[in-house]
């Protein structure tokens, strides 16, 4: 995901950990030349469900478009 939202730009990328048995993906936030990683949506074999971490304020529909995004791409067994 690339979402621009105010004077921010939004970017999604995949994570994995198959030691710890998870993956999904992280969302970073680029403003005022600063990048920070604001939220993740992560799938945890363990537990069969997928959590939502954020870090600090995020936009819900930016946060929608990620959990959209995860849930559309992981493959659930």
């Amino acid at each position: 995901m690339k979402q621009a939202y105010g004077d921010a730009q939004y970017t999604s990328s995949p994570v994995e950990d198959q030691e710890q048995g998870f993956g999904g993906y992280e969302l970073r936030r680029l403003r005022e030349g600063r990048e920070d990683r604001v939220a993740t949506v992560l799938f945890w074999d363990a537990t069969g469900q997928f959590f939502v971490e954020t870090f600090g304020d995020v936009p819900l529909v930016i946060l929608e478009a990620l959990i959209a995004e995860a849930k559309s791409s992981i493959t659930v067994r």
